[in-house]
């Protein structure tokens, strides 16, 4: 019955410490995978956030100085040509690298609509450079009025995606560090009790054989 107690504690003990085993194993493939989490969130932050937004900056800038431009200053063809060559180059570089970060479906719908004004946009500058009828440059200056303010529409509505996601994106962050925070905790609590537990079953043990010492008789 002795040998059978030791047994079976010794398989109790070689049962928690592979318990602590796996847990550890657990805890650490969790870790990993939440570091990873977070820094693709981070990395999303950055690339298809921030910089995304200062693109939008730059676009929003761009199109409010040709509004302003064509709105309130009588300028001549020259002017308008020069105008249109600088910002469009411009304009096109900043669409061909925004399209580049990650969009959402929202964001991705939303900006093409966006680039197709865009397009459609350069295309009137176009016919207007082209034109010498001077009611057609002004009926094209007209369209172009229009598709600017739908475009700066479209812009501000760009920002607000971008904002909701990297706000979105905090929370997620602030939700994986929580969570790990509380794993931590967890694995420290069950570690502690396990070791109290072999503990208790190693005293337990030694107390038995301190109760069943070897008759000094046999020898």
């Amino acid at each position: 019955m002795n040998l059978l107690f030791h047994i079976r504690q010794k398989g109790k003990i070689a049962l928690l410490l592979l318990a602590v085993i796996l847990l550890e194993i657990f805890c650490s493939h969790t870790y990993t995978n939440n570091i990873i989490q977070m820094g693709n969130s981070f990395s999303e932050v950055y690339s298809d956030r921030l910089i995304a937004q200062d693109y939008i900056y730059k676009l929003s800038g761009i199109l409010h100085k040709r509004k302003y431009s064509l709105a309130h200053h009588p300028i001549s063809d020259n002017e308008i040509h020069a105008l249109f060559s600088d910002y469009g180059l411009r304009i096109s570089l900043l669409l061909n690298k925004y399209e580049k970060t990650k969009l959402t479906d929202d964001e991705n719908i939303l900006f093409h609509g966006f680039k197709n004004n865009i397009l459609l946009m350069l295309n009137l500058e176009q016919k207007y450079i082209a034109s010498n009828n001077k009611d057609v440059k002004n009926n094209l200056l007209k369209q172009q009025y229009k598709l600017l303010n739908l475009s700066i529409e479209q812009l501000d509505k760009l920002s607000a995606i971008q904002l909701a996601r990297g706000k979105k994106l905090n929370e997620a962050s602030q939700k994986i560090v929580s969570f790990s925070a509380l794993l931590n905790q967890f694995d420290w609590a069950l570690v502690i009790i396990i070791g109290l537990t072999i503990q208790a079953l190693i005293f337990a043990s030694r107390s038995s054989i301190a109760k069943h010492p070897q008759n000094q008789y046999l020898n």
